[in-house]
């Protein structure tokens, strides 16, 4: 029982609060984890919390969702640390002069890419908003958003007319032969697009590099592109794990 709780002692609770969703996952104390799950409220993370020694979130707008974080961690006497966009961090600079404004989902996940990399890297997270955020050397170069697959098709739907769409997400680029398929697809063109810039800015620039995609539909696009990338699952957890 003694070991136990000893290592128990040293591991963090590492929780990404996305726009639908809370991922989550315990590391040790190297930043090592595993099994990574999923929930929909900050309630459903007290059966871990007492297990660890501190929890360490990423926060994408939803501040009452942090807060109930917060006093679920305090009322079970257990440090929650929030982590948000620095000026630097890791030897890394931020290319915002107003560091705020860099949502810590991207910040974070470039943190989790120099993790992986020395490299000249490209991260790309297709979620509800597709962004995109290059760095090299020490240096956040700067990045890309555009509308995610879903704002997309939603925003082609609503704003036009006689245009209709498949409420299916399109798995693969094809030529569509309706009008349902032509906007999934168009869609799905699109955010290829934003892996192909990527690449082509890369190039210009750089004899080597990675390029890295993450999100919940960067599975799709990493088998859709003709273009050397590398899905990774959890990129925001990884770089997370950098501060336990």
């Amino acid at each position: 029982m003694g070991e136990k709780s000893v290592s128990a002692a040293t591991n963090s609770l590492l929780v990404d609060i996305g726009n639908t969703r809370i991922k989550y996952a315990i590391a040790d104390a190297h930043g090592d984890f595993q099994v990574v799950r999923y929930c929909q409220s900050v309630a459903d993370l007290s059966y871990c919390i007492p297990s660890v020694q501190q929890v360490l979130v990423a926060n994408v707008g939803q501040a009452s969702v942090v807060d109930a974080l917060k006093d679920l961690a305090v009322g079970l006497n257990v440090r929650c640390r929030q982590i948000v966009t620095q000026p630097s961090a890791f030897n890394i600079e931020c290319a915002y002069q107003q560091v705020e404004n860099l949502g810590v989902d991207r910040w974070v996940a470039v943190l989790g890419a120099r993790k992986l990399t020395d490299l000249p890297s490209a991260v790309l997270d297709f979620g509800t908003a597709n962004t995109c955020d290059l760095v090299a050397g020490n240096q956040h170069v700067g990045g890309w958003i555009a509308p995610g697959y879903s704002l997309m098709r939603d925003s082609l739907v609503k704003n036009t007319q006689n245009v209709f769409a498949d409420a299916r997400e399109c798995r693969q680029l094809v030529l569509g032969d309706s009008t349902e398929s032509c906007v999934s697809s168009g869609c799905m063109a699109a955010q290829l697009g934003l892996v192909s810039m990527a690449e082509h800015y890369l190039k210009q620039n750089f004899e080597e590099f990675r390029i890295f995609v993450t999100g919940g539909l960067a599975r799709d696009v990493a088998k859709s592109t003709h273009i050397n990338v590398e899905f990774v699952e959890n990129l925001v957890l990884i770089g997370l794990s950098r501060f336990i």
